[in-house]
């Protein structure tokens, strides 16, 4: 690096902010690390389109790629530091001789698993998944949610929406055709009732009025959910949808450290950073229990009442008013688990989203998640998640 670069960053890098599209919450991640780091900003592209002037200097780019027009213009900054913030284009063409980038962007595995998880706790024992265009996002989603059902016994179902769809232009409005409207109505027709749907947040309007016009009642029949929570579309539905949250600030935050790292002349990494969600923002499209049997409604809604205290087994039994014999048989009926595991899949979720959204101390979340003590929390953790409560919260706070 040159001196005079290394001057001009020690004043005040200039960032370009390269937007596809605009998310709100990656904005406030850029901009929370920017006034940290000092940065002067370039925003004119996501606020009124017109592309930075000929000449213009940048000490680093952060990037949606959305369209061929944002690879165009990040095309005239040769050489110069970039961070991808989400899709696959820039990444695939750094083998293609473009500058060499880095990619931090949300873990499509992990939102399968979270919105599996949520619908099953729900007691959905179909699960189904929309995929839309079968995309780098889409088929991690797919095998989540089917390892997840099986895990607990459950069915699950791809409704592969994206072969109805013009091949050509996936995201034009050639997707909302009368044809595979039509199409989509009938297959969610033939589901098995009840049963817990995901798709990417921009078509559950469209699933939702497809569910209308079919007479499919949301969330009693068919639990609607979404993937990314943005909220413009989640809390403005006919009926507001649950969404997995993808974390996009945490994303932006990560990923302008990592371009300040660069801009400093470190090299990026060889493989994208993925962050976790940031767990299930629940709404009313899936505010319900998907349990027929009264007796598992009534212990389940007393397990998540009360599971951060100390409760038994025995306990959860006299509150569905069932014997222990009488839980254990029609629990794992209709749940596909004990009584037992899914208390200490409740406490390990709350342990491990206060591990990742708190700095609490390891005794403080034992205490708050149910655990008798930290020994409790550190062997049953350890068994749910495979991880010590240490280690499972050092990779999800994701060091770059």
């Amino acid at each position: 690096m040159t001196s005079s670069r290394k001057n001009r960053l020690r004043r005040n890098p200039h960032v370009l902010v390269l937007l596809g599209y605009v998310e709100h919450d990656i904005l406030r991640g850029i901009l929370s690390h920017a006034r940290e780091a000092g940065w002067t900003l370039d925003t004119n592209y996501n606020r009124t389109g017109l592309t930075p002037a000929p000449g213009e200097r940048f000490d680093g780019i952060l990037a949606v790629v959305g369209k061929r027009r944002e690879l165009d213009v990040l095309r005239r900054f040769p050489g110069v530091p970039c961070v991808d913030l989400s899709g696959a284009w820039l990444w695939d063409l750094r083998a293609k001789g473009a500058a060499a980038v880095g990619r931090v962007t949300y873990d499509p595995a992990a939102l399968g698993r979270m919105a599996a998880d949520h619908l099953l706790d729900r007691g959905f024992r179909h699960l189904v998944f929309i995929n839309t265009c079968n995309g780098w996002h889409e088929r991690p989603v797919i095998g989540a949610m089917a390892r997840g059902a099986a895990h607990r016994g459950a069915d699950f179902h791809e409704i592969s929406l994206y072969r109805k769809i013009a091949a050509h232009a996936p995201y034009s409005a050639t997707r909302h055709s009368s044809a595979a409207m039509r199409w989509l109505e009938r297959s969610l027709r033939d589901l098995p009732k009840p049963c817990g749907v995901v798709v990417v947040d921009d078509w559950a309007p469209h699933l939702l009025h497809l569910c209308g016009r079919a007479g499919i009642a949301v969330p009693a029949e068919m639990g609607v959910m979404g993937l990314f929570n943005q909220c413009d579309i989640c809390e403005y539905a006919a009926i507001p949808v649950s969404s997995v949250d993808a974390n996009f600030e945490r994303i932006a935050r990560e990923g302008a450290r990592l371009l300040g790292r660069l801009m400093k002349g470190s090299r990026p990494p060889a493989r994208p950073v993925l962050i976790p969600p940031g767990g299930v923002v629940v709404r009313q499209s899936t505010n319900t229990l998907a349990v027929h049997h009264a007796a598992v409604a009534r212990a389940v809604r007393f397990i998540h009442e009360e599971f951060r205290g100390s409760i038994s087994v025995a306990e959860v039994a006299a509150a569905a008013h069932l014997s222990s014999r009488g839980l254990a048989v029609a629990f794992r009926r209709e749940l596909g688990e004990s009584a037992a595991r899914y208390i200490a899949r409740c406490r390990a979720n709350e342990a491990g989203r206060l591990l990742c959204e708190t700095d609490l101390k390891a005794a403080e979340v034992a205490e708050r998640a149910g655990y008798s003590s930290l020994e409790h929390l550190c062997r049953a953790f350890k068994r749910a998640t495979g991880l010590p409560p240490a280690v499972y919260r050092d990779r999800n706070r994701v060091r770059i």
